[in-house]
C-alpha cells in the first residue's frame, strides 16, 4: 500500500491545487490550508479590503515566511541553550 495520497487544496479562492502527500501529513496540510485561508479572508475583508487579492495573498505569504523564520531562530536558540546546559552538567563536581 502506498504511503502517498492525492488531495486538493484551495487557497484564497484560486483554482484548486492537486497535491500528492504522505498520508501522515494530511491533517497538517489541511490545517495549513485553513490557516492561510482564514488569514487571507480576514485581511481581504477587513484589514486590506481596498487592496487587490493578489497583494493580500502576498502579505499572507510574507507573514507565514516570517513566522517560519522566527520558528527556525527559536529552534536554534533552544539548541544553543541545550548545548550550554549539557556543558554545565558535564562540569559539575561528582559527575565525571
Amino acid at each position: 500500500m502506498s504511503d502517498k495520497q492525492n488531495i486538493t487544496i484551495q487557497l484564497a479562492g484560486q483554482p484548486k491545487i492537486p497535491l500528492a502527500i504522505d498520508r501522515a501529513d494530511e491533517e497538517m496540510m489541511r490545517k495549513a490550508e485553513k490557516m492561510v485561508n482564514d488569514l487571507w479572508h480576514r485581511w481581504h475583508t477587513e484589514k486590506f479590503a481596498a487592496e487587490p487579492q493578489l497583494k493580500v495573498m502576498a502579505r499572507v505569504a510574507f507573514q507565514f515566511a516570517v513566522l517560519y523564520l522566527r520558528g527556525e531562530r527559536n529552534a536554534a536558540d533552544l539548541k544553543a541553550l541545550e548545548e550550554s546546559l549539557d556543558d554545565m552538567l558535564k562540569n559539575l563536581p561528582g559527575l565525571e
